[in-house]
């Protein structure tokens, strides 16, 4: 049950991230790619509190290769309006490609200097995925 929920919100992150009311640029970046990538952190049993060093240290990486924070959801927060429970927290980032993704998640910096800050603190499930361009019809009017 866990894993088909987790399925869910990981399609339902992607179709709200790629429904941000931006346009997806067709122009192809440094690396070839045409489409952003996203990265779903889902947390649960996550000690927020103590969370603060892992953070401080993360988010200039993310900055770095190009993350950007599209939304959070603290545990219990989210509203279940079919299947659940979901207590866990969801984060969703969008990178410029998928490739910048990973390079962020697999960083020397990330794995050797802040995955350690977060050890013990609640469980973390990392996806990477790229966008699709949904059909124009799906985007707000005047995009």
């Amino acid at each position: 049950m866990h894993q088909m929920l987790n399925t869910v919100v990981l399609v339902t992150a992607l179709a709200l991230a790629a429904f941000t009311g931006r346009a997806l640029a067709e122009e192809t970046d440094e690396r070839g790619d045409t489409r952003p990538g996203y990265m779903i952190v889902i947390g649960t049993g996550v000690d927020s509190p103590r969370m603060g060093p892992y953070a401080r240290a993360t988010v200039p990486l993310l900055l770095e290769f190009g993350g950007e924070l599209l939304f959070i959801s603290e545990e219990h927060e989210a509203e279940i309006l079919e299947g659940g429970p979901f207590e866990s927290s969801i984060r969703v980032f969008r990178f410029p490609s998928l490739q910048h993704a990973r390079d962020f998640y697999y960083s020397d910096a990330y794995q050797q200097e802040a995955i350690p800050l977060r050890e013990g603190l609640g469980m973390l499930d990392v996806i990477v995925s790229d966008a699709f361009v949904p059909d124009p019809r799906w985007l707000p009017a005047g995009d």
